[in-house]
């Protein structure tokens, strides 16, 4: 079904075109603007390392490079995420917001439920394609 809205790709440790289903299934629903947050919280934790930084930069030219061959810019921002999207919905016509589910620290973890929380208050969906066997929000394992 298409959408007549912009889908948000908020790309996270998944900084890839091809096999990115989050991706995918937001081109099948409309126009997509791709997305990636550097966030203070992230670069700053005690797990993160210099190594990491130049991995993701690495990573972020190969991605803006296979996006911009499918004829879309990257944007890259830097700031706290609910901060960043909200500017960014704020600006256009968002009408969905896709990422991967991250399995991650708890740092990404809160941080994804004040997006969730923020999703929720602008009544605006977020779809978490999950990506490998991890279950988020079971009560029994």
């Amino acid at each position: 079904m298409i959408d007549d809205g912009i889908q948000l790709v908020w790309f996270k440790r998944d900084l890839r075109v091809r096999d990115h289903a989050a991706l995918s299934r937001a081109a099948e629903s409309g126009p997509v603007l791709p997305l990636y947050i550097f966030e203070p919280e992230v670069v700053g934790a005690p797990d993160f390392d210099e190594l990491h930084y130049r991995f993701i930069c690495g990573c972020l030219e190969e991605l803006r490079d296979g996006l911009a061959a499918l004829g879309q810019p990257l944007i890259i921002r830097t700031g706290e995420a609910v901060a960043v999207l909200d500017s960014i919905y704020l600006k256009n016509r968002i009408t969905k917001l896709w990422s991967h589910e991250e399995t991650g620290n708890a740092v990404t973890y809160r941080r994804d439920l004040r997006v969730a929380e923020w999703a929720k208050l602008r009544g605006l969906e977020w779809e978490e394609i999950p990506q490998n066997g991890v279950v988020r929000k079971l009560r029994d394992r």
